[in-house]
């Protein structure tokens, strides 16, 4: 398909002439043709950094343009221009330094007419000495009489803090205006040799009364290293809740099929989200005015399993609900007491246009990338369908996925003489990188009499890449300044750019780390489902009624019932056939269209980024480093490489992250960590900054993890920059 003639995109006309005996088709629909796309990413060694420093970046674009790059200052000052620049092997990997004084704030790094841009900042800040862990049930029970807290400190390289931990947890008022006052509890308390405090918490100290008072719990902690009085904290919000149990549908679908059987499960769920076993459940089903109701009992993990007759329903919508009692206790008083959360499942008839059907078993869980899987179907075939002289049925799928349709493929099944026939047949699958993000199959049939039987399903795959890349240490934990082999496996002839830094540069800003979202991101479009707006297509079989004013004219629109149409739609294939595919629906102008098939299409999806759960700030500047690794290294034809690589001579845990390009394209490893270590090291704390001819206290630590005791003799180094 030749690319849009200008612009990004254009519309064109697919049409479709079929003659023979008999048979006459013309048929014509609209695809949206877009421009292929490239996508330009901008990883930092990391994303602050301090006066002077060296700032090292890379740009990658997933395609073959490269575009002129430039960054610019908070006060879109241009600071440095790269003119030209040649990738190597697909990353083009720069650096630039600060100035001394640079000003404070964030940088851009853009890719001129790319639209991409990449970000760090300038502050007068330093990685957190250690990180404090608050743990705590982010939900309470309203009932329960206390709760668990535990307070833990824990240093880069994993070992425990010594310190004053100081825990508030306040109860703020619902009204600024109710004349009550917040309800707050206090803790202090030296951490045990694990760096942890922990207490149990009253709840009883606390109000339930939720008409003056938040139904949450403000929780923040500090906790202050011993010897040196560096203050780290963190906070967190618990939330009280008074939901004693709730219940949950398992069902496949929001349709049913008239008159085959329509199975599920119900799942209860105590207010600490563990199944409830051995409980009576009720199924009510709402249907044309009536109310039957069905009783089970949980198994082992909460479930109970259901399988509804669909018969007597008439093809109407069907309303499920799972309730725990018959009573109506769903809504407590908001003073005291507690709520049961009932499920809710609507179900809309499926339109159907024979006395077979077929159904398409889910997967359970995640699939994996690049591990084979059978997909069954099972199918229930009529003779009235298959007509007296059929002996074998077709059955045809599609496979869609971000590179369009993946997989296409037919089966044949042995039809006998019964009047009914049932059978299966599987399909073979390896979900790999054309497949994600969101792989959707559909599996119909075609009779004889015109009728059509259909599934889909939609498959939960994780973000796969093509480049299988993998990044390790052959230990977990080794002593600082040692050499260590980094083992790299990717696609023969990669080029893998590896980032090494101290973890802690992470704890805040997580969202500078590069994830496969980050990457997917790049590419929206990859997650529409449906059709363009531009290509749209209403209503095609409708019944036209006499409109009595020009008002009620206007765009036919799609049956709420779902039928055959809706599953391709749903996958962005257009149909091109002679068959109804589509329940008639009333419309308001135009002559009847026949129904359509075709190419995969794409919608715009934001990937959301997540936060950092605490805040931790530093008042003293130590002498740790931040950056280890961050170098390019090629990877030979036969998939491997071990590269020597020395150990900093800092106590810290390194996390590395690692991508390639290939001819087979990109791939991204899974994060893996290094714990350098040293049994006895010396940690200096030192004002940010100081002006000449100030007066300063210089704090040392000595750590020993040995199990002896050691004297230590500690002194500064004489230098003739300051005096002792």
């Amino acid at each position: 398909v030749a690319p849009p003639a200008d612009g990004t995109e254009e519309i064109a006309t697919v049409k479709l002439i079929i003659t023979g005996q008999g048979v006459n088709i013309e048929e014509k629909k609209k695809v949206l043709i877009r421009k292929a796309s490239s996508g330009t990413f901008i990883q930092t060694d990391k994303s602050s950094y301090k006066p002077g420093e060296t700032v090292k970046f890379r740009v990658v674009t997933l395609d073959e343009d490269f575009m002129a790059l430039s960054d610019s200052d908070p006060k879109n000052n241009r600071i440095e221009q790269w003119l030209n620049v040649v990738p190597r092997d697909g990353i083009a990997d720069l650096s630039f330094q600060l100035s001394d004084e640079p000003l404070p704030g964030t940088y851009v790094i853009n890719v001129t007419n790319r639209k991409a841009y990449g970000s760090f900042s300038v502050e007068e800040d330093v990685l957190p000495k250690f990180e404090v862990i608050f743990e705590a049930p982010a939900k309470i029970y309203a009932l329960d009489k206390t709760f668990l807290l535990r307070v833990c400190g824990r240093y880069s390289y994993g070992k425990a803090v010594q310190g004053v931990v100081h825990v508030s947890l306040c109860q703020k008022i619902a009204l600024p205006s109710a004349s009550k006052p917040e309800l707050c509890l206090e803790f202090s308390n030296q951490t045990d040799k694990e760096g942890c405090f922990f207490t149990n918490v009253a709840l009883s100290s606390f109000s339930q009364d939720f008409r003056y008072y938040q139904d949450s719990i403000v929780a923040k902690a500090s906790l202050v290293e011993d010897g040196t009085g560096v203050r780290m904290n963190t906070s967190r919000q618990i939330v009280i809740s008074r939901t004693a149990a709730r219940a949950v549908f398992e069902t496949p679908n929001a349709y049913y099929i008239p008159g085959v059987p329509y199975w599920g499960k119900i799942k209860l769920q105590d207010h600490y989200g563990n199944g409830m076993r051995n409980r009576k459940v009720y199924l009510i089903i709402k249907f044309m005015r009536r109310r039957l109701i069905k009783t089970y009992i949980t198994d082992g993990s909460g479930r109970a399993s259901f399988n509804l007759d669909t018969t007597f329903w008439n093809s109407s919508s069907v309303s499920l609900e799972g309730r725990f009692t018959l009573e109506d206790v769903t809504h407590a008083p908001r003073k005291t007491g507690v709520s049961y959360t009932n499920a809710y499942h609507h179900l809309q008839p499926f339109h159907v246009t024979t006395k077979s059907f077929l159904d398409i078993q889910p997967l359970t869980g995640t699939v994996p990338c690049g591990l084979k899987q059978s997909v069954q179907v099972t199918f229930t075939l009529s003779r009235d369908d298959l007509g007296e002289d059929t002996s074998r049925m077709g059955f045809a799928y599609y496979v869609t996925g971000k590179a369009g349709i993946v997989v296409r493929g037919q089966r044949s099944v042995q039809v006998g003489k019964l009047n009914m026939l049932k059978g299966s047949f599987s399909i073979p699958l390896t979900f790999t990188a054309d497949f994600t993000p969101s792989p959707s199959l559909v599996v119909y049939a075609i009779f004889p009499n015109g009728g059509v039987t259909a599934d889909s399903i939609r498959f939960d795959v994780p973000l796969c890449f093509e480049n299988q890349v993998e990044v390790s240490f052959p230990a977990e934990e080794i002593h600082t300044g040692s050499v260590v082999q980094l083992q790299l496996q990717a696609a023969p002839g990669s080029m893998c750019a590896v980032q090494a830094v101290n973890e802690n540069v992470f704890l805040g800003r997580p969202e500078s780390e590069l994830t496969g979202q980050m990457v997917y991101g790049l590419f929206p479009a990859i997650y529409r489902h449906g059709y363009p707006a531009q290509v749209e297509e209403h209503s095609d079989h409708c019944t036209q009624p006499q409109p009595t004013s020009p008002l009620h004219r206007g765009k036919p629109q799609h049956s709420s019932q779902p039928d055959i149409f809706n599953l391709f739609w749903n996958m962005g294939l257009k149909i091109f056939s002679n068959v109804v595919t589509k329940k008639a629906t009333q419309c308001s102008h135009g002559a009847d269209k026949k129904p359509i098939m075709g190419i995969p299409s794409k919608e715009n999806q934001i990937i959301t980024k997540e936060k950092s759960q605490f805040t931790a700030q530093g008042r003293f500047h130590n002498s740790l480093p931040e950056t280890w690794i961050w170098n390019l290294f090629f990877v030979g034809s036969n998939g491997s490489r071990s590269v020597p690589v020395m150990a900093p001579d800092a106590v810290a845990k390194w996390k590395v992250k690692t991508f390639c390009l290939s001819r087979r394209g990109f791939g991204l490893a899974p994060a893996t960590s290094l714990r350098t270590v040293q049994p006895v090291f010396v940690d200096v704390m030192l004002p940010y900054s100081v002006i000449q001819g100030e007066t300063f206290m210089v704090k040392a630590t000595v750590f020993n993890y040995l199990q002896q005791c050691l004297q230590i003799h500690v002194a500064l180094a004489k230098s003739l920059d300051f005096q002792v």
